[in-house]
């Protein structure tokens, strides 16, 4: 986590927004990883939190990359310019990603199952990272 503060920390404007909206996600979904392998303890609250805010910053998503110079190029951007060449899919993969938080937060409170929400969870999760494969840089 020390790591993400300090890539951050010259961060400013609309890609701080979305650096701190990403790591908030980040941070929620690698305790939720660690329960469902058996490092922490599971903790229901703690995957209803994710899928909260895998929702609302699925949500904003779209607007964190508007197409600016501050937003393309601004200090410490980790986002490549497909993004905005590509714009179509990059939103059709932000819409898919809102549908499976949607689908998430909905399988949180309906179901006890571990199983399925296990499944619903890295369904998910899954979906951060295809797109950060297409559309951000690789960490050097």
């Amino acid at each position: 986590m020390a790591g993400i503060a300090f890539s951050h920390s010259g961060a400013t404007g609309i890609v701080k927004e979305r650096m701190d909206a990403m790591a908030d996600m980040g941070d929620k979904s690698k305790l939720v990883a660690d329960m469902f392998k058996d490092k922490l303890e599971f903790e229901r609250v703690a995957l209803a939190d994710a899928a909260d805010a895998f929702v609302l910053h699925g949500a904003q998503m779209a607007e964190l990359f508007p197409d600016t110079e501050e937003s393309r190029t601004g200090s410490k951007t980790e986002a490549l310019p497909r993004i905005w060449d590509e714009w179509d899919d990059f939103n059709n993969q932000v819409t898919e990603f809102i549908e499976l938080s949607e689908s998430l937060k909905d399988t949180v409170s309906k179901t006890e199952d571990v199983g399925q929400l296990k499944k619903a969870f890295f369904r998910t999760a899954k979906s951060c990272s295809g797109c950060h494969k297409q559309f951000r840089k690789r960490k050097e």
